[in-house]
C-alpha cells in the first residue's frame, strides 16, 4: 500500500501542479526504485500536459483518473496497490467532488498558498474542508507558502494569520518567488 499525498487549494495559481510534480520528482530522485504516480484530478489536465512536454523522459508516471467523484477514492486505492507514492494534483475548488474525495483518500494533504489576502481566504476555506474530511489531526495536513518573498510584511502578516485557529502546521520551508 502506498502513501497518498493530496496537493490542494481552492484558488487557481497557488502552485498545486508545480508542487505536486516537483514533490513526486524529488521522491524519484531520492530513491529511483520508488514507483511514483501523479494523479491529475483537475479538469485542466495541467499535470498531464506538463509531464508530456519536453524531450527528456521523466521517472514520474502521471494519469487522469478514469473515475470521477465518489468513485475516485476507489480508483486511488486500486492504484495504490501498484505504487509506493501517489501524489494527487487536486482541482482548484473546495466544492469539487474530486477534491473532497482525494482529500478523504489521502494520508496527508499539502495545502499550497502564496502570500496574498485572496490566497489566505481561499486557504481558510480549504482547511475547513480538510477538517471536515480528515479531522484536526496535525499530522494529516500542512500548509506550504509558495512563490513568496519571506522578507515582506505581507508574508509575515499572512503567516501569522494562518497560524491562528489552525490545527495544521505552517511548514517552515517556503518556496521562494523566482524570476526567470
Amino acid at each position: 500500500m502506498s502513501l497518498v499525498i493530496a496537493v490542494a487549494n481552492q484558488k487557481g495559481g497557488s502552485g498545486k501542479t508545480t508542487i505536486a510534480l516537483n514533490l513526486a520528482g524529488a521522491y524519484c530522485d531520492d530513491d529511483p526504485s520508488l514507483r511514483v504516480l501523479v494523479i491529475d484530478a483537475g479538469s485542466q489536465n495541467s499535470s498531464m500536459r506538463a509531464t508530456s512536454a519536453g524531450n527528456r523522459a521523466i521517472s514520474v508516471h502521471c494519469r487522469r483518473p478514469g473515475a470521477a467523484g465518489s468513485n475516485l477514492g476507489r480508483e486511488i486505492k486500486r492504484m495504490a496497490e501498484n505504487y509506493d507514492l501517489i501524489v494527487v494534483d487536486c482541482p482548484p475548488s473546495a466544492h469539487d467532488m474530486n477534491t473532497e474525495v482525494a482529500i478523504a483518500a489521502s494520508d496527508f494533504v499539502l495545502v499550497s498558498m502564496d502570500a496574498s489576502a485572496l490566497n489566505a481566504w481561499s486557504t481558510v476555506g480549504m482547511l475547513q474542508l480538510v477538517r471536515r474530511k480528515v479531522g484536526s489531526d496535525a499530522t494529516a495536513c500542512g500548509v506550504v507558502f509558495n512563490k513568496v518573498n519571506t522578507k515582506t510584511t505581507g508574508y509575515g502578516e499572512d503567516r501569522t494569520a494562518m497560524e491562528e485557529d489552525n490545527p495544521y502546521p505552517i511548514l517552515r520551508s517556503t518556496i521562494a518567488q523566482r524570476e526567470i
